[in-house]
């Protein structure tokens, strides 16, 4: 009896220790290697966002939710920040960055190629 408390004893702190050493290295915060987020905008002011989620196709879906369905440019992104503008003539630019300024410039910086009067309509991280 007391050999086999011990032994359970041993792998408890042998799964314990093995889950503090790998968790963090081998997971992000939503506990897969990639996180995926999502942000999309739409005609109407319409966006959408999305954070955090083992699945792509499941971040797609929270940020068209978040457009009622009416996005019509959705953009994903695992990990880091991702953000959309648009322009006042229906132009619009999608970034990513490892910074939530350094993904909006990006998006702004798209949008200004072809589009006038641009502003950050979305944004999102993904840790």
């Amino acid at each position: 009896m007391q050999i086999r408390l011990i032994s359970l004893v041993t792998a408890f702190v042998a799964l314990a220790l093995v889950s503090l050493i790998a968790g963090p290295a081998a997971a992000g915060d939503c506990g897969s290697s990639k996180c995926w987020g999502a942000v999309g905008i739409g005609a109407n002011g319409a966006y959408g966002f999305a954070y955090g989620y083992v699945y792509e196709s499941d971040a797609v879906s929270v940020a068209q939710n978040g457009c009622a369905g009416n996005c019509n440019n959705i953009r994903t992104f695992y990990n880091t920040c991702g953000a959309m503008a648009s322009g006042s003539n229906q132009a619009w630019g999608y970034g990513w960055a490892g910074t939530r300024a350094q993904a909006e410039a990006n998006a702004l910086g798209f949008c200004r190629e072809n589009g006038r009067n641009c502003i950050v309509r979305v944004w999102a991280c993904s840790p």
